[in-house]
């Protein structure tokens, strides 16, 4: 009897976990959708192989888990467009060296001119038309012995101009340098920047790597620009492809990051040597806080999931960004988006009430010693 009731009891525990794990789908198999949209990406040129793209071996399990051709990516984005910011614009106008090239004057009768008088120091030798006949022809300038060379071709009544340019143009006052957004902070870039480094390397599949070229490139650097004048150099990233559940929940629907579909990025450094981090820049500065929003508000326009702090306690110190497609064809984007003008501005307002450190929609960070959330351990966040 005893050892039916153990016998019992173990067939109850493989069943629930059995069914722990077919609810993380670790007996199914990936759906046909993601390797077409990796071909499909891989075909359309907008990610390439090369020194910082290596396309990997297969990822196959367990379960679901894995690729068809994941990437491993070190670097994302293209080079931003900088310049100086005390440089005075000027006026677009025709360069002169790279001007098309004057025809050769070709002389209208190439027989030899008759040969040169003796000089005589008395007066001034004046040639005649028979000396070159190509002068010769009718106008006023031309009509008797000793006049000077005619500036009228034949056929033409009104003299040639005798520069073959016309005057420069007026351009009016000179251009003033279109002033930068938001407040001056920091000196301007000037330097030639590459493209954003991913730190440590990324195992993503192709789909994802594309977008996020797109939002480094359209969004990120544009904010950056914009907040600090520096662009972003590199980002931090502390979950690529990692076969889990979703927040690291074994009972828990299948993460995205078990197909390489999903990035958590913890921080951004720029070009002056700046680091931004999402967990406490979410809280930090006004400009912190301008640029971290602005950047979670485009990636909304840009992923099918972004969730950063105040979405849930696990996402207190990353945004998490994937391309989940879902039945309902429905968006997530948590916390709700606000602009970095409204998320500085409230910053600024909370720092003139002491005590006071204002509302963002997010979770109130804590201290170290005092912070019991769980920590976001890459592979397990």
């Amino acid at each position: 009897m005893t050892r039916g009731i153990c016998w019992s009891f173990v067939g109850f525990l493989v069943l629930v976990a059995m069914a722990g794990c077919a609810r993380q789908a670790w007996f199914g198999e990936r759906e046909p959708w993601r390797r077409e949209a990796e071909v499909a990406c891989l075909k359309s040129g907008a990610v390439r192989e090369g020194p910082a793209v290596a396309i990997l071996k297969p990822i196959q399990g367990p379960g679901m888990c894995g690729a068809e051709y994941p990437l491993k990516v070190s670097v994302l984005g293209e080079p931003p467009i900088v310049g100086y910011a005390d440089e005075v614009m000027r006026p677009v106008g025709a360069i002169p060296q790279y001007s098309s090239p004057r025809p050769p004057i070709t002389p209208v009768n190439t027989r030899t001119p008759s040969p040169t008088p003796p000089y005589e120091p008395d007066r001034f030798y004046t040639p005649t038309p028979d000396a070159y006949p190509h002068n010769a022809g009718p106008g006023p300038s031309t009509s008797g012995p000793g006049a000077p060379l005619s500036l009228t071709p034949p056929g033409l009544e009104r003299p040639v101009a005798s520069s073959p340019y016309p005057p420069s143009p007026s351009y009016g006052p000179p251009y003033a340098p279109t002033p930068l957004l938001g407040p001056l902070r920091g000196p301007p870039m000037t330097g030639s920047i590459g493209r954003t480094a991913v730190n440590p390397p990324a195992t993503l599949a192709c789909p994802i790597v594309s977008a996020l070229d797109r939002w480094i490139t359209g969004s990120v650097q544009q904010a950056a620009l914009r907040w600090y004048r520096q662009p972003v150099v590199e980002i931090k990233q502390i979950s690529a492809y990692s076969c889990r559940g979703m927040n690291g929940d074994s009972t828990a629907h299948i993460s995205e990051h078990a197909f390489g579909n999903a990035l958590d990025i913890a921080a951004f450094t720029f070009a002056d040597g700046r680091r931004v981090t999402v967990r406490d820049g979410w809280h930090g500065l006004p400009e912190e806080q301008g640029f971290l929003r602005d950047v979670q508000g485009a990636a909304c326009q840009q992923f099918a999931t972004v969730l950063a702090p105040g979405a849930n306690v696990y996402h207190y110190d990353h945004i998490h960004v994937d391309l989940m497609r879902r039945t309902s064809g429905r968006q997530i984007c948590e916390p709700a988006p606000i602009s970095g003008e409204a998320a500085a501005a409230r910053a600024r307002y909370a720092t003139r009430r002491p005590g006071d450190r204002g509302i963002t929609g997010s979770i109130t960070p804590l201290d170290d010693e005092n912070d019991r959330r769980p920590r976001a351990i890459p592979g397990e966040d």
